[in-house]
């Protein structure tokens, strides 16, 4: 689930993507290790919004922002075919190798940026545009574009299809003896690991970051859905008391608020369940998942990376030297095409 950029030049730097760029199947493999894994129960919720919403047919799936094609292969439960795209061609390379080759004979990997997917031979036509039942979007909504991205999505669904927009943030710690502590001590290692990565404001990158950030704060809220375009529109946010952003409002040079364009008959349902996307985590496994997240943060930290190593050992010690339960905030809109 790589975030998406537009075809930005090499040298612009954008959250989560840009140290991801020149990584191999080693990187990725390590990547679909560290990141929380969607559970079933939630691949049911878009199923079952999609059966009782439009068309029902379930022979395509586009999964945008496919990274390493960990959640199209998901996909393949429900589809017969489904298309994983993205702009990191690194990891379109990496994803058969990462995929039984059984389930990669039912899937098509497309090397572009979400907006422009709608581009003349980007995507193959019986494939393509007008054919695809469902549009899952993979934790890359922030940085994109959004009214290019969803007039792609929408050109690329056919009438009565689904739309599926998600995002989770950091992990909430829910067991152990002291889990708002833990939950602080994460914060503070993210926090710092951001600002080795500053500036941000006044560089080209920034307009990404930016979004991203908007977007995350609000919970996905700042996303419109128009209603000339799109019906029944419903916005799931499991845990959202606790924030999609990886690190606190600290660790940015610039300010930002939350933007809620909803328009009048879309439904929100709000949802506390410490259990949703529940796994046990080690102190490791979150430096692997801050890894993933902060592609780049090491080589920028230079000599300051002892300060995450010590902040590391003192979660672990805090975290009993063993693993607790964590859950996560989690976004989802869904819509379908009129």
């Amino acid at each position: 689930m790589s975030l998406t950029t537009t075809n930005t030049p090499a040298t612009v730097e954008t959250p989560f993507t840009t140290g991801a760029l020149s990584s191999d199947a080693d990187f990725w493999a390590k990547y679909i290790a560290s990141r929380p894994t969607p559970s079933e129960e939630f691949f049911r919720v878009i199923q079952d919004y999609h059966s009782s919403h439009g068309d029902s047919t379930t022979a395509l799936a586009h999964d945008v922002g496919t990274g390493p094609g960990n959640i199209a292969e998901r996909l393949l439960r429900y589809y017969d075919h489904v298309v994983g795209s993205d702009v990191n061609k690194r990891a379109l390379v990496a994803a058969p190798s990462l995929i039984p080759q059984d389930k990669v004979q039912r899937m098509t990997f497309v090397h572009s940026p979400a907006e422009n997917l709608l581009a003349g031979g980007v995507v193959p036509a019986d494939v393509g545009a007008g054919k695809t039942d469902l549009v899952v979007v993979s934790e890359c909504m922030p940085l994109l574009d959004a009214p290019k991205a969803l007039d792609a999505f929408h050109g690329l669904l056919r009438v009565g299809g689904t739309l599926a927009i998600y995002f989770y943030g950091r992990p909430i710690f829910t067991s152990g003896q002291d889990p708002a502590h833990l939950d602080s001590l994460y914060d503070r290692i993210a926090t710092k690991i951001c600002s080795f990565l500053l500036p941000f404001k006044g560089t080209p990158g920034f307009p990404f970051h930016k979004r991203g950030a908007e977007a995350l704060v609000s919970c996905l809220d700042n996303i419109p859905l128009p209603s000339g375009a799109w019906a029944d529109v419903v916005r799931y946010k499991w845990n959202t008391n606790v924030t999609l952003l990886f690190n606190s409002k600290a660790g940015f040079d610039f300010d930002f608020e939350p933007v809620d364009r909803r328009e009048d008959g879309e439904v929100t349902k709000e949802i506390r369940d410490r259990t949703w996307w529940q796994d046990e985590w080690d102190a490791d496994r979150v430096k692997s998942y801050l890894d993933s997240v902060y592609p780049s943060y090491i080589e920028k930290a230079g000599d300051r990376y002892v300060e995450i190593e010590q902040g590391i050992e003192e979660l672990r010690e805090a975290m009993g030297g063993g693993k607790v339960k964590v859950s996560f905030p989690v976004a989802l809109i869904l819509a379908t095409k009129k």
